[in-house]
């Protein structure tokens, strides 16, 4: 019997581009298109709200990960008997790999000594082994390949990456025990003699996680990647290593946040610039080894359990984008040592989406599809030039050395930094639905800073900073837990609601979000259409600043009276919630400041504990 075949599409008109703008522009009623439907990363490239074939970049992508990636537990408690118990936990239940961090100057992790001691037990022909070594790479690689060497089976069997990252160290820490190109060339010798002994253990790790960290862009973090590999490629063929040789003793990692598409399109885009350098220097095919690591710079302290939905969020990206290990950060990292049950968390994340998700079992999903296709393709070519800008002042040493990379990161950030001062960029639990009563998580153990390296080093330059999106605001609230120690009570605005709940409610909780955000408690109302009763509910509020919240219509008569009111009875600074077309008549009734969606946040509230005295 012959199939039916129903046609369903015969029965639509064939879609249009230019009849979906149509449609949309009239739902938009009369808002510019531009402005609600499309955007833009802080690399300038245009994000679409539709993507098509016949707009879409379509590039070759070279092959990424197969099957399953790595599942990395990371690791940096200085007790290395404790270390070592939590490392055989994680191993046992379902990590797959660990990230083992070194102490190394005023960095806390393991000391070399103790490296033995971390890693009793552990199968390392079975598990795969990350160190972070810093500048301590030539002791810590003597001492993971001492423990190779011990090891009672194939050396092919072993899988590890040793770390070696002398520029990263010199950047992230300002500091490295010889000179840049000495240290460069160290590890280049180092490769050298490794190469042959150990069929699956990388030398070198480019860690560009850590200007991400410092405010970069994704198109800068991809540059500074490769011209940080270039120069460690450099090095390896000046020690005599053939440039086949020298490419697999490279391993790559980058930051994963959690902006899905961006973070797809960064790792997609970092394995074809890597190919392509690859394919300059003659060598092909080449197959990237990129790692990734949940991004510090979205992690917050305050509200630490939205960090679970973050790192979520930057496995799924990492997972789809093809990364072949992946370590997602406890919630509770940015706090201090992390707990058997954050480190729990951070490992079934990854294993849900691997094995319940099955986020694995497809090489490169995203191919095909025109939006990630295109983000890639847009963010490969700015990687690139940016690339390019870095080789054509030297490379990545003498981009370092003259603070080059350091200025052109912190004028990223300054950008970004000004969103996220204006809520733009949204910090979920810190600068929206923030808890402002919310209860602390308490670390394993909080680490001790640590005293100066007593080593002398042999170079030095201004360590990159490590930004947050979250501080900015986490600093307003440690004012406000200060003042709260201080006095009993913490500082408050009183909300001068107007009008039934219906009429105040969207901007009393816009006025709330906008002050507990930075740790100041709005204090509630009811909606109130007689100014006597506002101001007598002011007065027992014990308030001295206080928003006004309504609606437009009852701004300019309830809203005029209830201003004169508040400041005739004594209240020190008077906000509105609002932007007004005409302020003058609300500044003449003694209204101080506006608040609105798009103003400076930070800045306000900054002027608000000044005015509160929690301001020094």
């Amino acid at each position: 019997m012959a199939e039916d075949h129903l046609d369903l599409a015969s029965e639509f008109s064939a879609a249009d581009d230019t009849a979906w703008r149509a449609a949309v522009e009239k739902a938009l009623g009369g808002r510019p298109f531009e402005k609600a439907m499309q955007s833009a990363s802080y690399d300038g490239i245009p994000l679409h709200a539709l993507y098509t074939r016949d707009s879409a970049w379509l590039d070759p992508q070279p092959a990424g990960r197969e099957g399953e990636w790595q599942i990395i537990a990371p690791h940096w408690n200085p007790d290395a008997v404790a270390t070592n118990a939590a490392i055989l936990e994680d191993l046992e239940r379902g990590a797959t790999g660990i990230a083992l961090k070194i102490a190394a100057g005023t960095q806390p992790g393991v000391a070399v000594a103790d490296v033995p001691v971390a890693l009793q037990g552990v199968y390392l022909t079975m598990a795969r082994l990350e160190l972070l070594p810093g500048e301590e790479f030539e002791a810590a690689t003597a001492a993971a390949t001492a423990l190779f060497d011990s090891i009672d089976g194939d050396a092919a069997d072993i899988h590890a990456s040793l770390g070696v990252d002398p520029l990263g160290t010199l950047a992230a820490s300002g500091r490295l025990l010889t000179p840049a190109g000495d240290a460069v060339a160290a590890g280049a010798a180092m490769a050298n003699d490794l190469a042959a002994r150990y069929a699956h253990v990388t030398t070198f790790t480019t860690d560009a996680s850590l200007y991400h960290s410092a405010g970069a862009t994704e198109a800068q973090e991809l540059g500074i990647a490769l011209s940080t590999g270039l120069a460690y490629l450099r090095a390896m063929e000046t020690a005599g290593m053939s440039l086949e040789d020298a490419f697999k003793q490279i391993r790559f990692t980058l930051a994963a946040d959690a902006d899905l598409f961006l973070t797809i399109a960064k790792f997609r885009a970092f394995r074809r610039l890597w190919a392509r350098v690859a394919g300059v220097c003659g060598v092909e095919p080449v197959k990237a080894e990129v790692g990734a690591v949940s991004a510090l710079r979205m992690y917050s302290i305050r509200d630490p359990w939205v960090n679970i939905l973050r790192g979520t969020a930057a496995c799924f990206a990492a997972g789809v984008g093809g990364a072949d290990g992946i370590a997602i950060l406890p919630h509770d990292t940015m706090i201090g040592l992390s707990t058997p049950f954050a480190r729990r968390i951070a490992r079934n994340i990854q294993i849900i989406l691997q094995e319940e998700s099955s986020l694995s079992r497809v090489a490169d999903a995203s191919a095909g599809a025109f939006a990630i296709e295109t983000i890639t393709s847009e963010l490969a070519a700015k990687g690139w030039d940016y690339f390019q800008k870095l080789e054509a002042v030297g490379g990545a040493i003498d981009a370092l050395s003259s603070g080059k990379i350091a200025g052109d990161l912190e004028n990223a950030w300054s950008v970004r930094l000004a969103n996220v001062s204006k809520r733009k960029d949204a910090v979920t639990g810190v600068s929206e639905f923030p808890d402002i009563h919310e209860k602390p998580v308490e670390p394993l153990a909080v680490l001790p800073p640590l005293p100066e390296a007593p080593k002398t080093p042999g170079v030095t330059l201004e360590a990159l900073p490590m930004h947050r999106l979250a501080a900015p605001f986490e600093e307003l609230r440690d004012k406000s837990d200060a003042m709260e120690a201080a006095s009993g009570d913490r500082p408050s605005v009183f909300l001068a609601n107007l009008g039934p709940v219906a009429a105040h409610t969207a901007r009393a909780t816009f006025a709330k979000n906008f002050f507990e955000a930075g740790g100041i408690e709005a204090l509630p109302s009811v909606g109130f259409s007689d100014v006597d009763a506002l101001v007598k509910a002011f007065a027992q509020s014990g308030a001295t600043i206080a928003v006004i919240c309504g609606r437009d219509d009852d701004y300019q008569t309830l809203g005029l009276s209830a201003a004169k009111a508040l400041k005739g009875a004594g209240c020190q600074y008077l906000y509105l919630a609002g932007r007004p077309a005409d302020t003058a008549p609300f500044e003449a009734a003694g209204t101080d400041r506006f608040i609105y969606l798009g103003c400076d946040v930070i800045e306000a509230l900054h002027q608000a504990y000044s005015i509160l005295g929690g301001e020094k």
